[in-house]
């Protein structure tokens, strides 16, 4: 099923909690986007989302996929459950929109991707650094060999973002503070392995190693060394009235995954990528980049760096007028925040109207480079690629 046959795509949402809510809300300012089923154990939570969108209610996804007619299914639950309802989904017929991270490992992700090439179904994950405009802008300018061959990757976006009421991100600016629960925001379930799998790498991992790995071209990950750190507790192992309500929140989620990861990576081509993901880390805000032989591109803010006639030059770029012109020539109407939406380019790939970036592709090699950073952590030495894939 490589594109919907009509203009309307009917999408069965998996989890009626935040992210289940937040992105019935962003498809309703999708054009061609139609959200007719809610599924959650919780049926009290699927019952009120789905009465917002007139659409059906169920108790698990496996009832809403033999009682809704659907042409996608967007998961959004605990990282734990992917595999099995993406799989589900995609064998019974329908497309899947996964939210991040893939999988709660290399294995459950990679078996996600089998069942889509085997049914010819499609998959793409979430990852919405991969849609802004200075993503786009950086490849534009990498596709147009303005940074020569490039060999180095940064993977470091520190900036913290919350959900409010409505689908907008709220930025909450560098990440100091910004462990989930603890720091207010979210619930314990981002803080403990047994619902999330991970902690910082593959929470905003995801999101970075995906954004790099796109830009560099897609290598392939030969090798990993990294470290994980979980520093939260410490902060508030004695202190005060503020630091007692931080305790009282660390012991009450089971906060057992890390805050803080680093990681180097090597891939088959040489290229390296290092990678820094943390909610909480006394350091101002740094950003991602990618360095090549003729120049140097950060992303947020956006920065181009090269010299030109003996001349180092640091440049900032008009990415609003960038943005513009890009929708205008491909015949859009100018909406900034539809297209930096990844649902709105799952929808377009859908209804044949784009190719498409290659989500799933991408967030099953980014599995590789986290899986490598746990792996490597846990042994203390650097590991290979086929240590972490196994006979993959």
């Amino acid at each position: 099923m490589t594109t919907v046959s009509t203009e309307m795509v009917r999408i069965g949402i998996v989890g009626a909690g935040n992210r289940g809510t937040n992105h019935a809300a962003r498809y309703e300012g999708v054009p061609g986007a139609n959200v007719v089923a809610v599924a959650d154990v919780d049926e009290p939570k699927a019952e009120a989302l789905a009465s917002e969108y007139d659409a059906e209610s169920y108790v698990d996804h496996q009832s809403m996929l033999s009682g809704s007619d659907l042409d996608a299914v967007n998961v959004c639950v605990h990282t734990s459950l992917h595999e099995e309802i993406a799989v589900d989904a995609l064998e019974a017929g329908a497309n899947v929109f996964c939210e991040k991270p893939m999988a709660d490992s290399y294995a459950a992700a990679s078996r996600m991707y089998d069942a889509a090439e085997r049914t010819g179904n499609r998959l793409a994950v979430q990852n919405q650094l991969l849609f802004t405009k200075e993503t786009r802008a950086a490849k534009a300018l990498i596709d147009a060999g303005e940074l020569g061959d490039c060999y180095q990757g940064i993977a470091a976006r520190s900036r913290g973002w919350a959900f409010g009421p409505d689908p907008e991100e709220i930025d909450l600016g560098a990440r100091r503070r910004g462990t989930p629960y603890v720091d207010g925001y979210g619930t314990p379930s981002f803080v403990r392995e047994e619902s999330a799998s991970g902690g910082a790498v593959y929470d905003l991992g995801s999101y970075t190693v995906g954004q790099l790995l796109y830009l560099l071209g897609s290598p392939t990950v030969e090798r990993v060394r990294g470290e994980t750190f979980r520093t939260e507790p410490e902060r508030h192992a004695s202190g005060g009235e503020t630091s007692a309500e931080y305790r009282r929140r660390i012991e009450e989620s089971g906060h057992d995954v890390e805050d803080v990861g680093v990681g180097f990576v090597t891939f088959e081509d040489g290229t390296v990528l290092s990678v820094r993901a943390s909610w909480s880390r006394h350091l101002e805000e740094e950003g991602s980049a990618v360095v090549g032989t003729e120049g140097g591109v950060r992303l947020d803010p956006f920065e181009y760096h090269a010299s030109i006639a003996e001349i180092e030059m640091d440049a900032s770029a008009d990415l609003e007028e960038f943005d513009f012109r890009q929708q205008s020539l491909a015949g859009k109407e100018y909406d900034p925040s539809v297209e930096a939406d990844p649902l709105f380019h799952w929808i377009e790939v859908l209804l044949g109207r784009e190719q498409g970036v290659p989500t799933a592709e991408l967030a099953l090699e980014t599995m590789v480079v986290m899986d490598g950073i746990y792996r490597s952590a846990e042994l203390g030495r650097e590991v290979s690629r086929e240590q972490v894939v196994g006979d993959d």
